[in-house]
C-alpha cells in the first residue's frame, strides 16, 4: 500500500488534495489505454491508497481539468516535439474513462521492442534495459502484450557490454574527423566461451566514417591507411576503442562510395575485387536476387527465357561470393565476365580435387 500523503497545507484542503489529479492522471496512464477503462470506483480505491477520499464528481473535475491542460496544451504556439498528445475519454460501453491520443501508437511500442530483442549488438542486459524504458510509456495490459514475444530463430545476443560506449566515441570520433585505435577480437578453438585480440594485441589504427546496421549487427566503415581502402568491422568485436587526436584521412576514397550499392556488394560477400558481374537466375529467385542486388543505380535486370532471367551488378569478388552462387545450386549461373567465369570454376574444381584426394 502507498504511504499517505501529509497535509502541508494551511488553506483547509483535506489531506492531499492539492496531489489528487497527479494521481488520478498517474492511474489513468498505467491501467487504461484504448481497449480498456477504469471505472470511478477503482480511481478512488487508488486514491485511498494514498489516504485521499474522493467521490466521482471530484473525479470528473480532475479530468476535465486535465483534459483543460491538454487542449491549451494543442493550441500552443510549441514545437510538436513539445507537446503532450493526450486525451481523457469516458467510455460508455466500459463504464470508464481512458486515455487516448498517447505520443506512441502502442504498434509503434511494439515495434520498438522486437527491434531492441532482435539487434544482435545489444547485450541481454541492456536489452532489459531498453524494453523497461519502452514499458513505461504503455499501459499494464499492453506491457503483458510486450511480454508474448515474438520467438527469433537463430538470436544471438553479444557478450561485449560496451559496445555502446564505444559507438558514443566513435560518434565523437566521426564529428570531430580524428582516428581511432581499438583492439580487434576473434575467437580461438581453445576457448569459444570468449574472445582475444587479433594481431597479438596490437592496437588497430583507422578513420571511421559511417557506421552501419547489417543483418542485425553494428559495424563501423573505416579507411585503412596500410591498405589504403574502406574496411568494415563489426563492432561487438571491437574493445578499448579510444579516440586519438589526430586528422583522419581517405576522405577521397569515401567519397567515391556510393552508401547504398557499397553495402549490398560488401555485406555477406567479405570484400574482394570490384567487378561488374551478370549471373543468371530462374525465374523464382527475382525476390532474392533483388533483395541482394537492389533495384537502381548500376543494376539491370533482364528476362533471358521464360524460366530464367539476368541480373548485371558491381560485385566483390571473393571465395565467399562463388559460395554464395553455389548456394543456389543449379538454379544460378554466372555468365560474366570470363575470369569471373573462369575463377568459379577454379573455386569448384579446388572443392572437387580435396574430396578426391581425400
Amino acid at each position: 500500500m502507498a504511504s499517505p500523503i501529509k497535509n502541508s497545507d494551511k488553506g483547509g484542503k483535506r489531506p492531499g488534495q492539492k496531489f489528487k489529479s497527479l494521481l488520478v492522471w498517474q492511474y489513468l496512464l498505467k491501467h487504461t489505454d484504448d481497449d480498456h477503462a477504469a471505472s470511478s470506483e477503482a480511481i478512488k480505491e487508488h486514491l485511498r491508497e494514498y489516504g485521499i477520499t474522493a467521490d466521482r464528481h471530484s473525479i470528473a473535475r480532475d479530468i476535465d481539468a486535465l483534459n483543460e491542460l491538454f487542449a491549451i496544451d494543442a493550441a500552443a504556439e510549441i514545437d510538436d516535439r513539445d507537446r503532450l498528445n493526450y486525451e481523457i475519454i469516458y467510455d460508455t460501453s466500459k463504464r470508464g474513462y481512458k486515455v487516448v491520443c498517447r505520443p506512441y501508437d502502442f504498434e509503434e511500442l511494439r515495434l520498438l521492442a522486437e527491434c531492441v530483442r532482435a539487434s544482435k549488438f545489444i547485450s541481454k542486459s541492456q536489452e532489459e534495459h531498453l524494453l523497461t524504458t519502452i514499458e513505461d510509456l504503455c499501459s499494464e495490459s499492453q506491457i503483458e502484450e510486450l511480454h508474448n514475444e515474438v520467438y527469433l530463430v537463430g538470436r544471438n545476443k553479444t557478450s561485449n557490454k560496451h559496445i555502446m560506449r564505444s559507438m558514443l566515441k566513435i560518434n565523437r570520433a566521426i564529428k570531430e574527423k580524428c582516428k581511432i585505435s581499438f583492439k580487434y577480437l576473434k575467437y580461438t578453438l581453445n576457448d569459444r566461451s570468449t574472445q582475444v585480440a587479433r594481431r597479438g594485441g596490437k592496437d588497430y589504427i583507422r578513420s571511421p566514417y559511417k557506421l552501419l546496421i547489417n543483418d542485425g549487427n553494428y559495424y563501423l566503415l573505416a579507411y585503412d591507411s596500410e591498405k589504403e581502402d574502406m574496411r568494415t568491422y563489426r563492432l561487438d568485436r571491437m574493445k578499448d576503442v579510444e579516440i586519438k587526436h589526430e586528422a583522419r584521412d581517405g576522405a577521397a576514397v569515401y567519397d567515391k562510395i556510393d552508401m547504398r550499392t557499397y553495402t549490398q556488394r560488401v555485406f555477406s560477400m567479405f570484400g574482394g575485387e570490384d567487378k561488374f558481374v551478370s549471373i543468371r537466375f530462374t525465374n523464382d529467385l527475382l525476390d532474392t536476387a533483388v533483395e541482394r542486388f537492389g533495384n537502381g543505380g548500376e543494376v539491370f535486370y533482364r528476362p533471358d527465357d521464360k524460366g530464367h532471367f539476368v541480373v548485371s551488378a558491381h560485385v566483390e569478388i571473393s571465395k565467399q561470393f562463388y559460395a554464395w552462387v553455389c548456394g543456389f545450386h543449379t538454379k544460378a549461373k554466372i555468365i560474366n565476365p570470363p575470369e569471373v567465369v573462369e575463377g568459379m570454376k577454379n573455386f569448384l574444381n579446388e572443392i572437387s580435387n580435396r574430396y578426391e584426394s581425400e
